[in-house]
């Protein structure tokens, strides 16, 4: 039995469902033969290092690659091997005589006009299982009233190791609670909403020391360099940018707080939210939003605070909590921590997903 992997998102490119992608083969290759379908060019470099691992590229134009995928993977697989799917799009190139087909529905890709629901259901009626991300999805899924397939909730945390046991805390400034954002910038993140509560808050000495690192790129980054020098908060938000994982875990093993109170803006949404685990990995609550999967990630007044970011009033009294009391952030960090050891571990979400494919 192969395993293949048909995907339009797969690294070198980077996201939420590259990051799963990847996972997902990698930890099948260990004990697998592993063919991989891209919508891009994917280097041989990639399975270099490992012989399960068969690359076929398509250099075919976009409008052709669904017909061309569906050649190659008529040729190549065999009545009993399993395809795995990371959208329903990717349903399109795969031959109709297939029936073990599993794929993945992160959440925003639901998020259409009503005029695709019927091509959406037509596909996704062709799966053995949909793997939602999230109850949230899940939910999505249940409006379209797909009949044929049945559907499990997995959280995407494939990639997702057990860190030291050690957090780093600077005995510099060590009474300064330290903030953290790392996420691609953009309205929906609710970044912005947040430095306008901090300015008030800090303005009226509502607020132990902080500072805030905000880390990543994207079209909201001159809006946000804009309105920290506009609100006098030049001396407590700091815009970093982009970073590599070397200097992403050292934010980590630092932080005191993660920030990102993302809200739906207009087909816009959080599917699950990736970078809340991360941070509960390192014993870190984290300051989520009410909208799409991001409770099934962060538990309200649990593991973190969820709060509807654009009620400044809610905001606020969240930002004072967990700024201003210490002792509730540690307790919410550990369990935070084992929310995801018990729940978000790479090791034991994969182990899921196959209990699933296998049935």
């Amino acid at each position: 039995m192969k395993y293949l992997i048909v995907t339009q998102t797969f690294p070198p490119r980077t996201g939420g469902m590259q990051n799963v992608m990847d996972s997902i083969c990698k930890r099948l290759s260990i004990n697998n033969e592993i063919h991989i379908f891209p919508d891009h060019f994917l280097s041989k470099k990639y399975s270099d290092s490992n012989f399960n691992i068969n690359i076929h590229n398509n250099f075919s134009p976009k409008i052709f690659r669904p017909y061309v995928k569906k050649k190659f993977l008529k040729v190549i697989c065999k009545s009993n091997d399993v395809i795995i799917c990371d959208s329903w799009k990717s349903l399109n190139a795969v031959p109709k005589t297939m029936n073990k087909i599993y794929v993945f529905a992160h959440g925003q890709e639901f998020l259409t006009k009503e005029k695709k629901f019927k091509k959406i259901k037509n596909s996704l009626n062709r799966a053995s299982c949909i793997i939602c991300s999230s109850h949230y999805t899940a939910n999505l899924i249940d409006k379209l009233k797909i009949s044929n397939t049945k559907k499990i909730v997995i959280p995407p945390t494939y990639s997702l190791e057990k860190t030291s046991e050690n957090k780093i805390k600077s005995t510099e400034n060590s009474e300064v609670v330290s903030l953290l954002t790392i996420c691609r910038l953009e309205k929906r993140k609710g970044i912005l909403p947040v430095l306008r509560c901090l300015s008030d808050l800090n303005a009226n000495n509502l607020l132990k020391p902080f500072k805030w690192n905000i880390c990543g790129e994207g079209l909201q980054f001159e809006e946000l360099k804009e309105n920290i020098k506009k609100l006098n908060l030049s001396e407590n938000v700091f815009l970093v940018g982009k970073i590599n994982g070397n200097l992403k875990q050292k934010f980590l093993e630092s932080s005191d707080v993660f920030v990102m109170p993302s809200y739906k803006v207009n087909n816009s949404i959080e599917g699950f939210g990736i970078s809340y685990v991360e941070a509960a990995a390192y014993k870190i609550p984290s300051i989520a939003g009410l909208d799409g999967g991001v409770t099934d990630a962060v538990i309200d007044s649990q593991t973190g605070w969820c709060v509807d970011p654009l009620n400044q009033e809610n905001l606020a009294n969240v930002l004072k909590k967990a700024i201003n009391n210490k002792n509730l952030r540690q307790k919410y960090g550990l369990q935070a921590e084992k929310k995801f050891l018990k729940s978000f571990l790479g090791e034991k979400v994969f182990r899921k997903f196959m209990d699933t494919i296998r049935v």
